[in-house]
């Protein structure tokens, strides 16, 4: 694991460090209440991830982490975060024990839905981090604006107009980074170019390449991969009004993983969006708001173009093309503001199995309909067009009120779940018939119905609390709702999911230190659980009952140059019908770090544990798993007010360890498990121009 250096942003070792006396009010994406002060040390501010007891906001360009690492092993370093790995690319973050659609991932307005359904590229892999001005990450439901889903947490990246005052002229900061475990690299830069009366173009451009890993033990870890990403922004913003409109493309290839029994050759992403608003004064409201967006995704996988092939040939491309917009009212009348909105997106996925011996490559490559062996994702479209209204009152000096109401429209169909004419393809609907009983030749719909309350309060004299209660409704995705294949099939008929939270959490800032904490209940009817017991051998799907409980701990202390932050997250899951555990719950987990710094310099050590767990799904988790404490060093040396390096060593005694959530090692089962890196020296420099 890449720590983050905590001197120059340093998510993992300032984490908390910015705990403020505000109320501790969980604000909406785009005004988040909880944005808080740097602290100052020696005289200068660390510019570090400013956190709440609800979430984190940082600046990407400023946090740290080695730029050759993906999206999710950067938001892995923030607080609450777990991840699962099955290779060095594609880190899947879980929060609160939920992932994959049970986190929004808004990248400048835009939703994109990977493009396997193995999870080799979840969002945050592809998300544009070098192009956001600002990343917001809550943890739990947080607000009702954020589209569908997203019950256990959201991440949203941002983007910034110039501000109106900026003289015409060229800005930029370029990074680079290495890192000696795998050879990898991460190198990058953006720009932002102001034309003048109101006009700007912002781009960003990034490449980053690994090859194996070694953990700990020195055993390569399969996990090379290189990744190219870049996009540009032409924008308007002035006198009250602001468009813009980006695109953005990322490219992925010989990705490999040691946890999937494929690899893919390539993954490209590319994004299209129109946003913009106008301020108003007519009355309550004061701003409108539109956007519009389409991803595109288009992915391949196989087990023998980057793997010694054994036995059948087998190859995968898929495509995930997603398409939505929305449009919001913001008002404002006395003590309240408000937001009412609409918005809609629909994803279409398709993924088709091609296989045959060694002499069907050619037919298999070229997609010949007589080597079909399954549609996976058989032309599934899930379109949801939302209705929201929230509003945020302030009671009085010391106490705020905030509401949230949703209603969401699901339409899913699958044009082709009675096979494809001419395709030798098994038809999913004998699936479906076969475990369900039903087929799916008609559209299924649903009609679901969110909201929230929360009541924040400010004691005085540093301390913040809140309490809060929503009801959150998440529907299937293509996989489990449609999946197609002999030994993995979806339920057409499966009932989307029901989370009823409760949060309390208090917040305490004094001068040298500051604590956070919370603690949630999550009820949820009809939880979507991945089955692989009822059948054997074959994965399905089937709703049940189900708990998540958890606490999040968070505190700083800091003395002249030295400071010391850490930070606890637990989560226990249980399937209440079952009466057994939910598989894959992180286990009581966390970090602890101590640095000190004078003027242009800091040093530290961080301290990475977890403790073991044996609450597990035998028919899902790879096996209990033995606690374990990694830890690193860093430092960072301001060398002119424009030129940064940083420095680390990451594991610092080489430990051969796996954290809970990784895949099982499809390449070595005698492993069970993907291991993490073993010890690895990085640098960096990034400079500003």
């Amino acid at each position: 694991m890449i720590i983050a250096n905590p001197a120059r942003l340093g998510a993992t070792a300032i984490l908390l460090c910015s705990i403020s006396g505000l109320a501790l009010a969980q604000g909406t994406a785009e005004d988040p209440a909880t944005l808080l002060p740097p602290i100052y040390i020696a005289g200068s501010a660390i510019k570090g991830p400013q956190s709440t007891a609800s979430g984190t906001v940082f600046d990407p360009a400023t946090l740290g982490t080695p730029s050759y690492l993906d999206g999710g092993a950067v938001l892995t370093t923030l607080p609450g975060i777990a991840s699962s790995r099955m290779g060095g690319h594609g880190l899947d973050i879980v929060i609160r024990g939920l992932n994959s659609n049970q986190i929004n991932v808004i990248d400048a307005g835009a939703v994109t839905y990977g493009g396997c359904p193995n999870h080799m590229d979840p969002p945050a892999s592809t998300a544009a981090f070098a192009r956001a001005d600002r990343v917001t990450v809550t943890r739990g439901y947080a607000s009702v604006t954020n589209g569908p889903g997203g019950t256990g947490g959201t991440v949203r990246l941002e983007r910034e107009a110039p501000p109106a005052s900026a003289a015409s002229g060229f800005t930029g900061e370029a990074h680079a980074s290495a890192g000696s475990n795998a050879n990898a690299l991460g190198a990058g830069g953006r720009f932002t170019w102001t034309l003048g009366n109101g006009f700007y173009v912002k781009g960003a451009v990034e490449a980053k390449d690994a090859d194996d890993y070694a953990d700990g033990a020195g055993r390569t870890v399969r996990s090379a991969y290189e990744q190219t990403s870049g996009g540009l922004t032409f924008g308007y913003a002035g006198q009250g009004f602001d468009i813009a409109l980006d695109h953005d493309r990322d490219a992925a290839r010989d990705v490999l993983f040691a946890g999937a029994g494929m690899d893919s050759p390539s993954t490209d992403t590319s994004v299209w969006r129109l946003r913009g608003g106008v301020d108003l004064d007519a009355g309550a409201l004061r701003r409108i708001e539109a956007e519009v967006f389409l991803s595109e995704v288009d992915h391949v996988m196989d087990n023998y173009s980057l793997r010694p092939a054994t036995g059948m040939f087998m190859r995968v491309p898929t495509t995930s093309d997603t398409r939505g917009g929305k449009v919001e009212a913001q008002l404002a009348f006395g003590s309240t503001t408000a937001r009412v909105g609409i918005d809609h997106q629909s994803n279409n996925r398709m993924a088709i199995l091609y296989g045959g011996m060694a002499a069907a490559r050619p037919a298999i490559e070229a997609a010949n309909p007589a080597n079909a062996r399954f549609l996976m994702w058989p032309d599934v479209t899930i379109e949801q067009t939302g209705l929201y209204a929230e509003t945020e009152t302030e009671l009085d000096a010391a106490n705020t009120l905030k509401l949230g109401l949703r209603y969401d429209h699901v339409k899913a169909s699958a044009g082709a779940a009675a096979g494809l004419p001419g395709y030798a393809a098994a038809a999913p609907n004998g699936f479906y018939t076969t475990y369900y009983g039903t087929t799916f030749n008609d559209a299924r719909r649903e009609d679901n119905w969110g909201g929230l309350i929360r009541f924040e309060h400010d004691f005085g004299d540093g301390l913040t609390g809140f309490v809060g209660l929503s009801r959150s409704v998440r529907t299937a995705d293509a996989t489990e709702r449609a999946m197609g294949r002999n030994n993995w099939v979806g339920n057409p008929d499966i009932a989307p999911e029901k989370h009823l939270q409760f949060d309390l959490g208090v917040e305490v800032k004094r001068d040298d230190w500051g604590l956070t904490a919370t603690a949630y209940v999550d009820r949820v009817d009809d939880f979507i659980l991945r089955d692989a017991s009822t059948y054997a051998g074959v994965t399905t799907y089937r709703n049940v009952s189900a708990q998540l409980a958890g606490v999040e701990l968070s505190g700083s202390w800091q003395s002249g140059g030295l400071q010391l932050t850490g930070d606890l997250t637990y989560t226990r899951g249980q399937n209440r019908d079952d009466d057994a555990p939910l598989a894959q719950i992180p286990p009581l987990m966390g970090k602890l770090a101590v640095s000190y710094g004078q003027g242009a310099w800091r040093l530290g050590t961080q301290m990475v544990w977890a403790d073991g767990q044996d609450r597990i799904d035998p028919a899902r988790d790879p096996a209990a798993t033995p606690g374990y404490a990694v830890f690193n060093l860093f430092g960072s040396y301001d060398i002119s007010e424009t030129v940064t390096l940083t420095a680390g060593v990451d594991n610092l005694f080489d430990r051969a360890y796996a954290t809970h959530l990784a895949r099982s090692n499809a390449v070595d089962p005698a492993l069970v498990q993907v291991y993490e890196p073993g010890r690895t020296f990085h640098l960096a420099l990034s400079a500003k121009f």
